[in-house]
């Protein structure tokens, strides 16, 4: 679209009509010492080419250190199919599909997203998708609330520090409290339900870690079981959260088909047992027929305010993430039952970065236990000075003082062996 300037002439039109002389008696209210009385101090305006030629040097001041940081974004792979579909007209300028007559192809791709995620997480539906990760989980934490009545949620301490902020931000617009669980060799341990409606636990957890969902569900039999999930590609290598009676499962979504791009946007998945489809936030999108018989697709519940009595609306969230949604879809039709091996791949990796760092003097592995493709160690100052310019993993002394010089260190597919090779080397040396 182009943008069209206003000319002197509707400017002075514009002025005449509001009754002032000009735009600096227009804007008389602005205080006298902080108006700018001379020209800014800017370059001159470029052409295009030179412009570019301008942004190619500055670029070429980047450096690009190897990095093996995860903790929440995860550089994979994206099939080119995924932006060549998220890229066609009919997907990048749709917006809310409202009227199901002229939004078929936007909601069957909703859809067919919602029931693969049905799919790899084994619950029996899923919504059209939230902002991300940590909002989902919120608004679980929310549903859960509202279910049992009860304003207390148990959140493990091994959950992503970053998603804990976000549960607090939302507590407390709730009246919620948060009692933390505490933490046995990097496992969600001991905890007691009385007085709360529901158990908050990350899997694989933030140290990477696979918990033991087995025995968190046999605790707490008396309250709502939810899951939260940053690398969601875990979920093509573990058991179905259905085989753990798991209540409401969340997960952040940029491991399907989303670049990291700076930390967003994400994609917030959120999945439930289908007594608890009409407590979900949002919209989802369902399969029906029209009046010849043939299968269509529509808004089957919208449960915000915009829609329904506010006092009946379970949250306020607008967002369908279409576009995210899309790619994620893609991305796992694309993979389909090669998915697993994807898995498979960046555990592989992963453990065997793990094994190489552990037989080096001076670095220890923190948690001996089951991860997917993200493991802690603890590094001597004197082996991380042989490491300039290579990001090794997140510190994690900052939101874990008991763990002082440990580094969450992640793997996936783009980590070649080469590159941890690499590393070794660089070590050892």
């Amino acid at each position: 679209m182009d943008y069209t300037p206003n000319t002197d002439k509707d400017r002075e039109s514009m002025l005449r009509d509001i009754g002032v002389q000009d735009v600096i008696e227009l804007f008389k209210d602005i205080p006298e010492n902080i108006v700018l009385k001379s020209s800014l101090q800017i370059p001159d305006q470029l052409s295009e080419f030179e412009l570019l030629r301008e942004l190619r040097k500055i670029s070429k001041k980047n450096k690009k250190p190897l990095s093996f940081q995860g903790g929440g974004s995860y550089n994979h792979h994206i099939p080119s199919t995924v932006n060549t579909i998220t890229s066609r007209g009919e997907f990048s300028t749709s917006y809310t599909p409202y009227q199901p007559e002229i939004s078929q192809g936007t909601l069957q791709a909703i859809f067919e997203y919602q029931s693969m995620i049905c799919e790899l997480t084994g619950m029996d539906v899923s919504n059209a998708s939230m902002y991300d990760g940590a909002t989902s989980l919120a608004e679980a934490m929310i549903l859960a609330s509202r279910i049992k009545g009860k304003k207390q949620v148990l959140v493990s301490r091994a959950l992503n520090p970053f998603y804990h902020e976000v549960l607090q931000t939302y507590a407390r617009a709730n009246g919620i409290r948060i009692v933390k669980v505490d933490i046995s060799d990097g496992l969600t341990s001991n905890f007691k339900t009385e007085g709360s409606s529901a158990i908050i636990v990350q899997n694989p957890n933030f140290f990477g870690l696979i918990e033991d969902l087995y025995e968190i569900r046999k605790k707490a039999e008396d309250i709502l079981f939810i899951t939260s999930t940053t690398e969601a590609l875990s979920w093509a290598m573990l058991k179905p959260f259905s085989e753990y009676s798991v209540d409401i499962v969340t997960a952040e979504g940029q491991s399907f088909g989303n670049p990291m791009n700076f930390g967003g946007p994400g994609l917030g998945i959120i999945a439930a047992k289908q007594a608890y489809t009409r407590q979900l936030p949002g919209r989802l999108a369902g399969e029906t027929v029209d009046i010849h018989g043939n299968r269509g697709f529509a808004l089957t519940l919208c449960t915000r305010e915009q829609h329904i009595r506010r006092e009946k609306a379970t949250s306020n969230i607008c967002t369908n993430q279409g576009l995210c949604a899309l790619a994620a879809a893609v991305y796992l039709v694309t993979y389909g039952k090669n998915l697993g091996k994807l898995a498979q791949l960046n555990n592989q990796l992963a453990v065997y970065f793990a094994d190489r760092l552990n037989q080096i003097e001076g670095i220890d592995m923190v948690f001996d236990k089951p991860f997917f493709n993200e493991f802690v160690v603890r590094i001597s100052k004197d082996i991380l000075s042989k490491l300039p310019d290579i990001e090794i993993g997140i510190p994690l002394e900052k939101c874990y003082p008991d763990l002082e010089d440990c580094y969450l260190v992640c793997c996936t597919e783009m980590t070649p062996k080469e590159d941890i090779d690499r590393v070794i080397d660089e070590i050892t040396q």
